[in-house]
């Protein structure tokens, strides 16, 4: 009888508080059983996989995604957990939001969820109303959900784009964040960085209500979405929400999503030195593009920057300041996603299957960040932040067995083939990207093999928290 179901041997192991070495782990049902030294566990496990010139890295964990938004929540689970795996995600973070009781939601959703997931998930649930806030005590005690969202950029625009009673103005976020504050077990607010009196003025009107089209307008192309969603306003905001949270005492559970400018990078590095313990994660597409070579496809919001943007938030990755990365994915196919301008266009476009690789690419091939430092951002650190540490984002006895083992030298070229999700394209189409998973494992089941999705649809679940 083996005594480890599943034996990754002779890899690089990659444990960011002790560096990387040489050793073999052990798996026994969905945990870590042993970290060894190389053959001291032998060949009898059920599965062994040899990891020789490769490396053994905590599976990855994005944080922000936004399944369920363009289709149903069962199609993008199985879809897009599928293709995850060929990046080597294990665990996703998925903010959802409905104007409706989440007491009244969440079953369904979470039953097409279960059904259909190919890895491990958490939600995010985006409050909009007063009614919300009534809720937290039930979303954490019944749901096991402790992560939540303030959607900044829905302000003066809730009521009519969601039917609420609510106009989401500092009486609720102070509303919000005190009751979070008030709870007995750890809890996260993801909040979306807008002053939207700045974003509204430059745009002509609140660009979250939508309206109809005018097809007899002068094309309008990236430069728009820049110009229109300026640097200061995301730093600004960024700012004005720590200070919220840091008057409740909440500010070291506050985490400002998608930092997209290195202003805002800036500006949280002072609020570091100012005592704040905020947050922050920024996005794979600031890292690895820039507003001059965006187009239609690439409609985000906050949009990609310049390059010096760029500079910025890979020196505030590598100094500390920016802890975790995100993707805010969204599964759109091409046809509904591009119009026939910018503003034509629909927010979001697919990217978690490339988080990892292009952070390997980018930052670690590219000695912008050690090995080391992209497992912290990608998987460890963003464990923490959401309360799933040591669960998640760890190579230790006792974890789950999320584990992905790592080629960095190998190159390869997006295509929505080689990704395996639903979009039928990708923004980083036709890119050389040099780093990729060649096995990834979820909770000890070998799930990607050498380009082949092997693992078991409806394998994932919800992580219920605290852990």
């Amino acid at each position: 009888m083996s005594s480890y179901d599943l034996v990754i041997e002779h890899g690089q192991v990659v444990i960011p508080e002790q560096g990387v070495f040489s050793a073999d782990v052990g798996v026994r049902g969905e945990t870590i059983a042993a970290i060894a030294e190389p053959g001291s566990l032998g060949v009898d496990g059920e599965t062994v996989i040899d990891a020789a010139g490769k490396h053994v890295l905590p599976g990855a964990i994005d944080p922000h995604t936004h399944h369920s938004i363009y289709r149903g929540m069962a199609a993008d689970a199985e879809s897009e957990s599928r293709g995850d795996l060929v990046g080597g995600v294990t665990t996703i973070g998925n903010y959802f939001r409905r104007a409706g009781s989440y007491k009244e939601i969440m079953g369904e959703y979470t039953a097409d969820a279960e059904a259909n997931y190919y890895h491990d998930y958490f939600f995010s649930l985006g409050l909009l109303s007063f009614e919300h806030i009534d809720e937290i005590p039930y979303i954490i005690d019944e749901l096991g959900i402790t992560s939540f969202k303030w959607y900044m950029n829905y302000k003066y625009a809730a009521a009519e784009k969601f039917g609420v009673d609510c106009e989401m103005k500092d009486d609720f976020g102070d509303a919000f964040i005190a009751k979070l504050a008030a709870q007995d077990v750890p809890t996260t607010l993801g909040y979306h960085s807008e002053n939207v009196e700045i974003t509204n003025a430059l745009a002509g009107g609140n660009v979250y209500i939508e309206e109809e089209a005018d097809e007899n307008k002068a094309y309008e192309g990236y430069e728009v979405m820049v110009e229109e969603f300026p640097a200061h306003a995301e730093a600004q905001d960024m700012i004005s929400g720590a200070a919220m949270a840091k008057v409740h005492d909440y500010d070291d559970h506050f985490y400002a999503v998608h930092i997209s400018a290195g202003q805002t990078a800036d500006e949280l590095a002072a609020l570091h030195t100012a005592g704040y313990n905020v947050t922050g994660e920024t996005c794979i597409h600031y890292l690895a593009l820039t507003a001059e070579e965006c187009d239609e496809r690439m409609k985000v919001n906050p949009p990609v920057r310049s390059q010096a943007d760029q500079d910025t938030l890979w020196k505030r990755i590598a100094d500390g300041t920016i802890s975790c990365i995100g993707t805010d994915h969204c599964a759109n196919m091409r046809a509904e996603k591009v119009g026939t301008d910018i503003r034509d266009s629909k927010l979001g476009f697919p990217s978690t299957p490339v988080m990892l690789p292009l952070i390997l690419s980018e930052g670690v091939n590219n000695d912008r960040i050690s090995l080391t430092r992209a497992v912290e951002i990608t998987s460890t650190n963003t464990a923490k932040a959401w309360n799933l540490f040591p669960k998640k984002g760890a190579i230790r006895v006792g974890s789950d067995a999320d584990l992905v083992v790592v080629d960095l030298e190998e190159t390869k070229t997006v295509t929505p083939e080689l990704l395996q999700g639903g979009p039928d394209y990708s923004p980083y189409e036709g890119r050389d990207v040099t780093g990729w998973p060649t096995q990834t494992i979820v909770r000890g089941q070998l799930a990607y093999d050498d380009g082949e999705i092997v693992g078991e649809r409806g394998f994932g679940t919800h992580i219920d928290r605290p852990i």
